[in-house]
């Protein structure tokens, strides 16, 4: 009688040839391959919007350390387009008061080249007082009236006409005001020439202060001695600035510009100063050298008008 064949261990063999030439052959594949590179990292794409890495300034460890002390910085300020911008950003402000205007032409050609902010205090009813004022919007200066008022030891100076006298009637006080005012046109605020014991009398300086803050002018105190202009003004709520250093004391181009380097300084550390000087020359001649070269270093020059607060 005939055996029926085994199948099944027909088809177990098949399978572990089959198993054993797989093994074979992924073994032989491995040894002409050798070891596969690793697989590069997918590119990021940079999204539309994104800004690309920019190089670190010179600069940029002071303007952090700004950044953190001056508080919140618009873009212009956080992220200036240059150093000298920068530097811009970081200097204080000065204001150049010159005094005494309207008794003469002599200096106009030297203010002619002074590129910058000015404010020129003009002497009420002198012979050029309302040239100078025209002058000065044609140069965009700013105008102010310098308004005489009553010195201490008063006998030992020669008064303008219509000086303020700290005994004078409020009528008499508005009458001479409304005269000086017509004299000088377009003016922005007034300052006191001399003054010294003017600007001691409350009385005096309320009334001015009264008239000033209907007709909209600001008040720079030349600060020539003690003063209630402070306190006053805050009180009226009138706009308000006093003199840091006075620049020509001596008419001498060196110690000139060494009161403009004292006046940079305080900039610097108050963030503004208003600096007086007058109508010289030789005031005149330092200042078309020296600006310049405070604006290159990072100074920027305003109208008095500007730091009355």
């Amino acid at each position: 009688m005939r055996r029926k064949p085994n199948y099944q261990k027909s088809i177990y063999a098949l399978l572990a040839i089959v198993v054993i030439e797989a093994v074979f052959l992924i073994a032989s594949c491995q040894k002409k391959e050798g070891i596969r590179p690793a697989m590069p990292k997918p590119k990021v794409e940079r999204k539309k919007d994104q800004p690309k890495a920019s190089p670190v300034r010179s600069y940029s460890a002071a303007q952090k350390k700004q950044d953190v002390s001056g508080g919140t910085r618009s873009k212009e300020q956080s992220k200036p387009e240059s150093r000298e911008a920068y530097l811009a950003a970081t200097q204080g402000k000065i204001a150049i008061v010159l005094d005494d205007w309207g008794y003469n032409l002599n200096n106009i050609e030297l203010l002619r080249q002074i590129d910058a902010p000015l404010t020129l205090a003009i002497l009420p009813r002198r012979a050029y007082s309302v040239r100078i004022a025209e002058l000065a919007k044609e140069l965009n200066k700013e105008v102010i009236l310098h308004l005489p008022m009553e010195p201490h030891q008063e006998k030992q100076y020669q008064l303008e006409p219509d000086t303020l006298l700290i005994n004078m009637s409020k009528q008499e006080i508005l009458k001479i005001l409304e005269m000086d005012f017509k004299s000088v046109p377009g003016l922005k605020g007034i300052s006191n020439h001399m003054g010294s014991q003017a600007t001691e009398s409350e009385d005096l300086m309320r009334v001015i202060f009264e008239e000033l803050k209907k007709k909209k002018l600001y008040f720079l105190d030349s600060f020539t001695g003690k003063t209630v202009c402070p306190k006053l003004a805050l009180e009226v709520k009138l706009p308000y600035a006093r003199r840091s250093v006075f620049l020509d004391n001596k008419s001498d181009a060196e110690y000139i510009q060494g009161q403009l380097e004292s006046l940079a300084k305080m900039a610097k550390q108050e963030g503004f100063a208003v600096g007086i000087g007058h109508d010289r020359k030789r005031t005149l001649e330092v200042l078309v050298q020296a600006i310049p070269e405070l604006k290159k270093r990072g100074f920027r020059f305003v109208y008095a008008s500007e730091l009355a607060k």
